[in-house]
């Protein structure tokens, strides 16, 4: 199978572009190459020129900026079918984070100016952009609700019952990234992530399977906890919230 191929298949599987007329897809995909990274690598520096987006197919990645200081901050963490770099969209622009992979990850590659010149062509599609950076900028917005007005342990409990699973009487979350690097994704640190998860387990979350699943004895009890039962739209809110997270 030719890259094309596999690009596209990638493509219109994702959500940006899974509406795509499939010569659309195919023009996109010719604008693209395959890219790997080892675990701990940086495919985007801040401050650098601009010049692509990348598409995760397969692995995490982890969006920081360094202060005046030199102390590193993060943003957020991503995964599969996550864009990055969208800065690269806009004309002659610098990345404003850096982007980091935790673990092996493969994206794809889609060149910047190549692209814009795409869109200029296709009005629908350069609306379809236009809506993905505004999604991430409430996506932004709602997380900093989140580190606001509720405490660390609630934030911990939020994003477990967001990727909550029935199993048996109970709910179970997987972690499929490691705790420390879960625990800059929410905002806090390691210590403050243990703490968290201690402060749970009094409202019936337990580890298991080596701490990588999160059993939830009763969501109703942790979601009331949380500060998401009072409200009318606590589903509503939950989604968001695991949008964002």
């Amino acid at each position: 199978m030719r890259d094309i191929d596999r690009i596209s298949g990638v493509l219109q599987s994702v959500r940006y572009f899974k509406n795509w007329q499939q010569d659309e897809i195919r023009e996109l995909a010719s604008l693209c190459t395959w890219v790997r990274f080892e675990p701990d690598t940086v495919m985007i520096h801040a401050q650098d020129p601009a010049s692509a987006l990348f598409l995760i197919v397969n692995g995490h990645v982890e969006l920081s900026y360094t202060d005046e200081d030199g102390k590193v901050g993060v943003i957020d963490l991503l995964g599969d079918g996550q864009l990055v770099g969208e800065c690269a969209l806009a004309p002659q622009a610098c990345y404003a984070v850096s982007v980091k992979t935790l673990d092996a990850t493969t994206a794809i590659r889609i060149d910047g100016a190549a692209f814009s010149t795409f869109l200029s062509a296709h009005f629908d599609r350069a609306l379809t952009m236009m809506s993905v950076v505004a999604e991430r900028l409430c996506q932004m917005l709602r997380q900093t609700e989140e580190l606001k007005c509720r405490s660390a342990a609630q934030r911990l409990g939020i994003y477990l019952l967001a990727d909550a699973v029935p199993v048996g009487d109970a709910h179970e979350t997987p972690l499929t990234i490691e705790k420390s690097a879960l625990a800059r994704k929410i905002g806090m640190t390691s210590e403050t992530f243990s703490r968290a998860l201690k402060k749970l387990s009094e409202h019936g979350v337990s580890q298991h399977s080596n701490g990588c699943i999160i059993r939830i004895s009763d969501t109703e009890m942790l979601a009331e906890w949380c500060g998401l039962s009072n409200n009318e739209n606590r589903e509503e809110q939950s989604d968001g919230f695991k949008t964002a997270v």
